[in-house]
């Protein structure tokens, strides 16, 4: 979706850097846009290259964020986070890619790496659950959907990574959405106030965390207390599940708007 939303400038420096694009084995991928490299940073892991803490931020979902630490947070770029230590995590790290992206001094295939860092944190920091500490960002619920019926339950985690992600776009999972939800996506990233493009990544840190609270863990039997137990499994109600493709549709938009708008300031001409 960003792809459609770059500056002609953006567009042809991204075409530059992935001219040469690498898989996690070294090897030329054929990869040349921004959505074919968006996975990369999973791929990678287990490799060398391989930074684990930086997809997700562990912030608190239960006990409170007081208002003013709120405030400070939604303000400071990069985010000035006592749960990330040493920045290493994805708030911490966003911003420092951006800098290595717009830096013409860094060598190419380090301003490449940070440009598939980049677009993958971008959706990362989007996903609630990335920036949610319960129950290691809910990989450790176990979910099943009323209405449809499944003999392998989802971590609740996953069902915010790809089962609601592929609903809001009418598709299997794993499968690439089709054109004509791409340009409703594209339309809709297209509408969003400058204002809400240019927030800081505190800002976006504070939105997906507030969401996670407020809808991701709002299933039967959330309790601050404990993790459902073992092999419990939750049934996502439909209300949840229509709540949470609402959050997921808005989400993937600001996430593609905010992205186009990184890339475009980040390799604006000198």
């Amino acid at each position: 979706m960003a792809d459609s939303l770059l500056a002609p400038t953006a567009r042809a420096q991204v075409a530059e850097l992935l001219a040469d694009d690498r898989d996690r084995d070294g090897r030329p991928s054929g990869r040349t846009t921004l959505a074919e490299v968006s996975l990369w940073a999973d791929e990678i892991r287990g490799t060398a290259a391989d930074q684990p803490t930086w997809h997700f931020d562990n912030m608190p979902v239960c006990g409170a964020i007081t208002p003013p630490r709120l405030a400070a947070l939604r303000r400071t770029s990069p985010p000035d986070i006592p749960w990330c230590p040493d920045q290493q995590c994805a708030g911490g790290q966003f911003d420092l890619l951006v800098a290595q992206l717009a830096d013409r001094r860094v060598p190419t295939a380090r301003r490449r790496d940070a440009l598939k860092w980049i677009v993958h944190l971008a959706g990362d920091l989007h996903q609630p659950l990335h920036a949610a500490d319960f129950a290691q960002g809910g990989n450790l619920v176990h979910v099943q959907f009323a209405g449809y019926p499944s003999r392998t339950p989802w971590s609740l985690h996953a069902a915010w990574d790809i089962r609601l992600v592929a609903s809001a776009m009418h598709i299997a999972a794993g499968q690439p959405p089709p054109p004509s939800a791409l340009r409703r996506l594209i339309a809709r990233a297209r509408k969003v106030p400058e204002t809400v493009r240019e927030a800081p990544v505190g800002e976006w840190l504070a939105e997906s965390n507030w969401l996670a609270r407020e809808v991701a863990f709002d299933y039967p039997g959330f309790s601050c207390d404990r993790a459902p137990e073992g092999a419990a499994i939750v049934t996502l109600s439909m209300d949840y599940q229509r709540r949470a493709l609402r959050v997921v549709t808005e989400r993937l938009a600001l996430a593609g708007a905010r992205l186009a708008t990184v890339l475009n300031r980040a390799m604006a001409e000198p």
